[in-house]
């Protein structure tokens, strides 16, 4: 009888830590997978720096510059409007950062390969022309994407620069590279 139950308390116990086991993995990968979604994501310190750095740019030609920075669903983390920028800027700031989110490159390039003279290294034409009606996509320079670790966690969009497109997206790269460091 003594036996029986030392044996019978042997198996509580043994039920007891495998499920305190199981139940310990499990909030293990709950939090791993919690922590590892928030990474995934431009904060919105991030998108400070990314828009400061973009600013500090296009200050060096004396540019009245529209700013937006985009998550990674494209929703709007931080815009900004400089002082006399047209009210519409905003719009399209925010459309170039989510066209390059979105498609995850330079919207410049973008651009080349969505026109509909567009043609592959082997000379065949290249039918992504429809890309450009999507809604909230923008066929303009001046989008970046924000990269990390292979997934587009947001994008930077500039309009206004006196250099016009091209500038803005020389502004949209120096905005990305303020936080290159933390993008490794």
């Amino acid at each position: 009888m003594q036996n029986l139950a030392k044996l019978l308390a042997a198996g509580v116990a043994a039920v007891f830590v495998v499920g305190s086991g199981f139940t310990l993995v499990q909030e293990l990968a709950k939090n791993y997978t919690l922590q590892s979604q928030n990474h995934n994501d431009i904060s919105i310190e991030q998108a400070l720096l990314v828009a400061q750095g973009a600013l500090d740019e296009c200050k060096k030609s004396n540019s009245v510059v529209t700013v937006a920075v985009v998550n990674q669903v494209g929703g709007i983390t931080f815009a900004l409007r400089g002082d006399g920028a047209p009210a519409d800027d905003i719009d399209v700031a925010r459309r170039k950062a989510y066209t390059a989110r979105t498609f995850r490159q330079a919207t410049s390039d973008w651009v080349k390969h969505t026109a509909p003279d567009a043609i592959d290294a082997k000379g065949k034409p290249v039918l992504l022309t429809g890309q450009r009606l999507l809604e909230n996509t923008i066929p303009r320079a001046g989008g970046m994407p924000i990269i990390y670790h292979g997934d587009a966690i947001g994008g930077i969009g500039v309009t206004g620069s006196k250099g016009g497109d091209e500038m803005d997206e020389t502004c949209a790269k120096a905005g990305v590279e303020a936080i290159a460091d933390q993008l490794l």
